[in-house]
């Protein structure tokens, strides 16, 4: 189809400037002969076209289809900050999901597969598939930043994401560019995360949803829906993270700040209970807000044993009814994903 389409293309372009003024009148060329006479020379035209065309294409599509044989496919989810580098090997290829990047192609070939031609260096177009090819050396870089999904072998230099609010000595400082490197959250602007900002059911939501199809597919292709959380309120219904009550909230509700025992119950499900192996000794009660019989307490106790969660106070205390903001959700996601930044605590 793709090769029809250039074909069609390259003859609507010869059927629009292919003509000389000084046509003779009755002669093939006379923009005044039937239309019939016009269609059955289009036609003949775009047969004879049509091989020479196919040839070109067919080269890219073969040069293309051999490197990919050269190496499995291990999807990848890369984010890279302003600057940052992605190189491509023969036989790996790359899409780029959100923000700006540019490619270099220093030698080999880089194939646009969603258009069926060869790309030049310059600016990458998104949601685009890229693979390259040909002995290739491909340098994919950041403009602000950019998050990237890559199958096969691939060389990344994430760059320097700089938040003017995220001081080095922040308790979350860590945490926050853990949990940017995850591809989970970004900043609200390319210079600033809000570690004070609130979170809301949706937010919690697609985080959900982002984190179980990472740590199930090893990528996030997840993408807004109409309203923009639909899609990702539809997976986790659908993938038993949340209950199906989150399928029929109305729109307040899912822009409505979630509580910390909610969200705690929402990314809970997110990974499987074989992930929260318990490394601290926490007895049912002994968190002093947090009752065994309260709502969603199991999880949150499950959370606290093991040291994702240490409290909020030095008594261990939780707020499980505050809302949650942005610098805690770092912390909890981080840990997550890190057994190494997970926190041992004694509580009485």
């Amino acid at each position: 189809m793709a090769k029809r389409a250039l074909s069609l293309l390259l003859c609507t372009l010869l059927l629009s400037g292919g003509m000389t003024a000084s046509a003779s009148a009755g002669s093939p060329q006379d923009p005044l002969v039937s239309l019939s006479y016009v269609s059955d020379w289009a036609k003949a035209l775009l047969d004879g076209a049509l091989p020479e065309v196919e040839k070109t294409l067919d080269a890219f599509y073969e040069r293309a289809s051999a490197s990919i044989g050269k190496t499995p496919a291990a999807s990848a989810r890369v984010s890279l900050g302003d600057g940052g580098t992605l190189t491509l090997p023969s036989g790996s290829s790359a899409t780029l999901v959100s923000g700006a990047a540019n490619v270099k192609i220093s030698s080999g070939a880089l194939v646009n597969a969603t258009v069926g031609a060869e790309a030049i260096s310059g600016k990458l177009n998104r949601n685009h598939l890229y693979i390259a090819c040909d002995m290739a050396d491909i340098v994919i870089t950041a403009s602000g930043s950019a998050v990237l999904l890559v199958d096969g072998e691939y060389r990344a230099a994430t760059g320097k994401i700089i938040f003017t609010d995220v001081p080095q000595d922040a308790w979350y400082y860590g945490y926050v560019y853990k949990a940017v490197e995850l591809g989970l959250v970004n900043g609200v602007t390319e210079t600033s995360y809000k570690p004070s900002g609130s979170f809301t059911v949706a937010q919690a939501l697609k985080l959900a949803a982002c984190m179980h199809q990472l740590y199930n597919d090893g990528s996030v292709t997840l993408q807004n829906g109409e309203p923009w959380y639909k899609s990702y309120v539809d997976y986790a219904v659908q993938n038993g993270i949340a209950g199906e009550r989150y399928a029929g909230l109305t729109d307040a509700e899912y822009n409505a700040p979630i509580s910390r025992r909610e969200y705690v119950h929402l990314f809970y499900k997110a990974l499987p209970a074989s992930e929260y192996a318990e490394i601290n000794s926490i007895a049912d009660g002994a968190i002093p807000d947090v009752k065994p019989e309260d709502e969603f307490a199991a999880e949150i106790y499950a959370f606290y044993r093991a040291g994702i969660l240490n409290g909020s106070r030095e008594d261990g205390s939780f707020l499980p009814d505050s809302g949650i903001i942005r610098s805690e959700v770092a912390a909890i996601l981080a840990r997550m994903f890190d057994s190494g930044e997970r926190k041992t605590l004694t509580l009485p």
